[in-house]
């Protein structure tokens, strides 16, 4: 089996490198990150701030081009054209396929984020050099480090979605909707919660509403607090006792998940 899904993880992997619109995208992405150089000059006070803002933006998003314009076309594909019945038929059972599909996709995207980091770190360096030192004085490498270490994580955590999406519907069109669905959720159900919780005078919330909130946020994934751009930008890196709740939360979920994902595809006929 690990053979197998190792073979599924290096086949999608290639797939995904063979995509133009990655290569123009990371090419996009890397411009921005240069360009947060010349645009940071604009804001003397917070040189390091805005650069290192950009370039962690840039850097995100490069790695959600994986789960929004790679994960649903190069695993609906498979299905479409029947190309899972020849994987299929060689040593590959359906978890393997499924857990190298997502092996696949997370490497591609670390591989992804991993280039754009690289960038950032030139474009800090470049920033460092053409400005005063003084302006870096707080930077931390470190929270720059775990901020896209744990921004990968959340990524991944949405890559596991995506897959689960896939095995739900045999339409990659309502598997788009669903992911962007996801994405929206995982990214305001954070503060729906906390807004509940506060209790604000003169805003009532009905316990329809209170209760769907809750539910989502027990099914959907809380995207947004693998977000530690904010904290990194002014150099402080986040408690240990938060990164490994991050940790722990961000395996567990996508295990959960890919772990749902398979038992849905091996009852789904293929047929």
């Amino acid at each position: 089996m690990i053979q197998g899904t190792a073979a599924v993880a290096i086949i999608s992997y290639k797939e995904g490198l063979r995509q133009r619109l990655l290569y123009g995208a990371m090419l996009l992405a890397v411009g921005i990150i240069f360009f947060s150089v010349l645009l940071a000059g604009l804001f003397m006070r917070d040189i390091a701030k805005i650069t290192l803002d950009f370039c962690l933006t840039a850097v995100n998003l490069g790695g959600l081009l994986v789960p929004f314009f790679l994960a649903v076309h190069l695993l609906a594909r498979d299905l479409e054209r029947r190309t899972v019945f020849t994987i299929l038929a060689k040593p590959v059972s359906r978890p393997g396929y499924i857990l190298g599909k997502f092996c696949g996709l997370a490497l591609l995207c670390a591989t992804i984020m991993g280039i754009l980091t690289g960038a950032t770190v030139i474009a800090l360096l470049i920033s460092k050099h053409l400005y005063a030192a003084v302006f870096f004085q707080d930077l931390s490498w470190p929270a720059v480090f775990v901020s896209v270490g744990i921004s990968f994580l959340g990524i991944a955590v949405f890559i596991a979605t995506v897959v689960l999406w896939s095995t739900v519907t045999t339409s990659s069109f309502l598997a788009t909707l669903l992911t962007v669905a996801t994405y929206c959720v995982g990214q305001t159900v954070g503060d729906m919660v906390h807004f509940i919780a506060s209790k604000v005078p003169g805003v009532t919330i009905t316990p329809v509403v209170a209760q769907t909130v809750k539910a989502a946020m027990y099914i959907f994934p809380n995207l947004a607090a693998f977000d530690l751009k904010l904290a990194a930008a002014h150099g402080q890196l986040a408690p240990l006792a938060d990164i490994l709740f991050l940790l722990a939360y961000g395996v567990a979920y996508t295990a959960a998940t890919l772990a749902l994902a398979t038992a849905i595809f091996q009852r789904r006929d293929l047929t």
